[in-house]
């Protein structure tokens, strides 16, 4: 399950890491999901570098399906880049910008070159593994999650990727949902879901916990926020949603940065020799001035689960 190209990673106490999914950089057209949460993810790379976080971005970083070529997203969101360069370093001991492919942005596989005249000497990776100095030797899978999304792996990336490139950029400007996306697909966010969580019960490599992206849809201790509310309030689950006895501390999912006004992701700080996760959501937030009538609007931090 592990796959080759795995960014192994000892972690150490006092270790702080913020992981973050699907930003789908674009070009700056109405089909650039990122663009209307750019200024929110901007904020929230500002304040994880000077908290001296290590940034792990889980893959759809760059939103290559619909588009070409990379020089027009970079054009686009030069100053997000300058900003994650802040947190590269060409020394692989000493960088804090970790960086996985997932399917949208999986030409960083085979040509990572022209990346590599932004960030020298970068690696791209598939996976990183999280291992913990505790005594039981488990470890964190961390990837982006469409290699059990038979739609958007393989062969079956193939004519998913086609349709984007060529029909749903158009299409999407007039508001029509994409029909290849987990997202707009509440069933097959659950069963992206289900694998991952299988995979994390049933292994035979000291894999503990897996943390992924691809659907969307933040998820903490393997339940959804509607999930947990569902389990709390104690009423059966609406439609479209897994029932879930009981919350399992072995799959998450950070969400994506692609949200309608807000990006979500997932802290992994060391407290001693135990990771601590917390799901967090940076968004726009309105105080009230002095004039009942005007609202001052911040970017704000909020955590929605913790382990703490």
């Amino acid at each position: 399950m592990i796959p080759a190209r795995t960014k192994s990673i000892d972690l150490q106490p006092g270790d702080r890491l913020i992981v973050m999914s699907d930003m789908h950089r674009g070009d700056g057209t109405g089909a650039d999901d990122f663009a209307h949460n750019s200024l929110i993810y901007k904020c929230a790379l500002k304040y994880y570098l000077g908290e001296g976080f290590t940034y792990i971005e889980l893959g759809d970083a760059e939103e290559l399906w619909e588009n070409k070529s990379f020089e027009q997203i970079y054009i686009t969101h030069t100053s997000i880049y300058d900003k994650l360069m802040q947190f590269h370093d060409p020394d692989p001991q000493k960088t804090r910008y970790i960086k996985i492919w997932g399917n949208h942005d999986i030409q960083w596989k085979e040509n990572p070159d022209i990346l590599r005249d932004i960030f020298p000497g970068i690696s791209i990776f598939e996976a990183a593994l999280l291992k913990s100095p505790s005594s039981t030797g488990k470890s964190m899978l961390l990837w982006h999650g469409h290699q059990v999304d038979p739609k958007c792996s393989g062969q079956g990336a193939v004519l998913s990727k086609f349709i984007v490139r060529n029909f749903w950029p158009r299409l999407q400007r007039y508001g029509i949902k994409d029909p290849t996306r987990a997202v707009a697909n509440p069933g097959m966010c659950n069963q992206i879901d289900e694998r991952l969580y299988q995979l994390a019960m049933n292994n035979n490599e000291n894999i503990a916990l897996i943390m992924a992206g691809h659907t969307h849809r933040p998820v903490y201790d393997n339940l959804s926020l509607t999930e947990r509310r569902s389990m709390e309030m104690k009423k059966a689950p609406v439609s479209g949603i897994r029932r879930k006895l009981k919350p399992e501390p072995v799959y998450y999912n950070t969400g994506s940065c692609v949200h309608p006004r807000c990006i979500t992701g997932i802290e992994i700080t060391m407290e001693g020799s135990t990771p601590g996760l917390k799901l967090v959501k940076w968004s726009y937030d309105a105080t009230p001035c002095s004039d009942a009538e005007e609202y001052a609007v911040s970017i704000k931090r909020t955590v929605l689960e913790s382990t703490t």
